[in-house]
C-alpha cells in the first residue's frame, strides 16, 4: 500500500497558487530579458532584474525555510530588503530617459 498524505484544501490552494505565481513571474523575467537582449534596452534589463529580485528570493526562501531553521524576523527582513531592491529597479526602468535607454548608446548625452 502506498502511504498518502492527507492534504488540506488550504495547502492545495496555496501550493497551486505558489506554482502559478512562480511560473508567471519567471515568464515575465524571461520575456523582459529577451527584450533586453534583442533591443539592448536598459529599461527592459532593469525590469527583468526587478522581477527576478521578487521571484528568486521567494523561491529560495521557500526551500531554505523547509531545510534550515530560520526565524520569522530573518525571513521577513530578506523579503523586505529584496523587495526594496526590486522596486528600485522597476522604478528605474519606468523612469529611465529614453535617450539613454540603449546599452552602449551615447544618444541623449551632452558633448563634453
Amino acid at each position: 500500500m502506498i502511504p498518502t498524505t492527507d492534504l488540506s484544501l488550504e495547502a492545495i490552494v496555496q501550493g497551486s497558487l505558489f506554482l502559478v505565481l512562480t511560473v508567471l513571474g519567471l515568464a515575465i523575467v524571461g520575456v523582459a530579458f529577451r527584450g533586453y537582449r534583442r533591443n539592448r534596452s536598459r529599461p527592459m534589463l532593469f525590469l527583468a532584474i526587478g522581477f527576478a529580485a521578487i521571484i528568486v528570493p521567494e523561491l529560495a526562501m521557500t526551500v531554505v525555510t523547509r531545510v534550515v531553521a530560520v526565524s520569522e524576523f530573518e525571513t521577513v527582513t530578506v523579503y523586505q530588503v529584496t523587495n526594496v531592491f526590486a522596486f528600485l529597479c522597476i522604478l528605474r526602468a519606468i523612469t529611465m530617459d529614453p535617450g539613454r535607454s540603449r546599452a552602449g548608446d551615447s544618444r541623449g548625452r551632452p558633448d563634453d
